[in-house]
């Protein structure tokens, strides 16, 4: 079933990461650089333990593929860089290309994004 391009349509993506598969790459800076926009890589360099780096990594990349799966295109035709998460004034995570939601639970990262219209 093709996504809807009604102007009023709401296209919604998730995705599901387990963190192990990333703690080699919390130190890798062209890896991070990668993945993380400059302002985003601002916010990461700010943690200042290796599991709430992983934790900001891991949900990061995991909004990031929620993003392209809500745009129907997946990683390749969007970039990493091409949807930015950063933090509202009470540390939320927020777009403004869209509603983000990120959750953490033992080894696993979830990220989920609404686009409206």
């Amino acid at each position: 079933m093709e996504q809807s391009n009604s102007p009023l349509a709401i296209k919604t993506g998730i995705d599901l990461v387990h963190m192990p598969r990333f703690e080699k790459h919390v130190t890798d800076q062209r890896f991070l650089q990668r993945i993380l926009t400059d302002r985003e890589l601002v916010l990461f360099e700010e943690l200042t333990t290796t599991r709430r780096r992983l934790e900001f990594l891991c949900g990061r990349y995991a909004c990031k593929e929620a993003y392209s799966k809500a745009m129907g295109t997946g990683i390749g035709v969007t970039d990493f860089h091409d949807f930015e998460v950063l933090k509202n004034d009470s540390g939320a995570p927020v777009s403004d290309k869209g509603a983000v939601s990120i959750s953490h639970d033992g080894a696993y990262a979830i990220g989920m994004v609404i686009i409206y219209g």
